[in-house]
């Protein structure tokens, strides 16, 4: 009787580290887990890695997408071939020039970035980091829809996240251009 106890117990535990170490392993692999990686990350100042997180090259090339209106949607589709087709080579211009940024590029706008995160109080690091906890995630594959809410506005800031093939890291690849746009002249109103 003793021997078969021992055995249900030993069946049990195994099932239970079976399954956490599953649930264990879904986390990690989530875009949640990335966002409360990256608040870590700020709230201790390691700038290599919360940039592990973000794509500058990615968000760049979103921002140039949706920064320009679609030349069919302006005005309703009742402009005048001339604008159209000047508004669609703008657009191609922008997705040419934002898709070959350079290096240097890029690491000015990390070294602009960094500036700014490394001189946030923190009051401002835990409302982020409370923000990220909070937010809405809606996953679609390899793919995940993000809203994090200011807790001091109540303000949406939207952004795009997608899992890397060869690493398995969620990163931020897009940011809604009205949202960062509203955020921008908040926070720089001043300078």
């Amino acid at each position: 009787m003793r021997r078969r106890t021992l055995l249900i117990y030993l069946i049990a535990g195994i099932l239970v580290a079976v399954l956490g170490g599953g649930l264990y392993r879904s986390w990690i692999a989530s875009p949640r887990y990335a966002l409360q990686r990256m608040a870590l990350a700020l709230k201790t100042r390691d700038m290599p890695r919360l940039f592990k997180y973000l794509n500058i090259k990615a968000i760049a090339n979103n921002m140039a997408e949706s920064a320009i209106p679609d030349s069919d949607d302006a005005k309703g589709g009742t402009e005048d071939p001339w604008n159209r087709k000047g508004r669609q080579m703008g657009r191609q211009l922008a997705r040419m020039v934002l898709s070959n940024l350079s290096d240097a590029l890029e690491r000015q706008c990390r070294q602009l970035m960094e500036k700014y995160l490394l001189n946030l109080d923190n009051t401002r690091i835990l409302a982020i980091a409370a923000a990220a906890t909070t937010a809405q995630i809606e996953v679609q594959g390899g793919d995940a829809r993000v809203t994090l809410v200011d807790p001091k506005s109540q303000e949406p800031f939207h952004f795009r996240m997608q899992r890397q093939p060869e690493s398995g890291t969620w990163q931020i690849v897009a940011v809604d251009y009205q949202d960062l746009r509203k955020f921008v002249k908040r926070e720089f109103k001043g300078t």
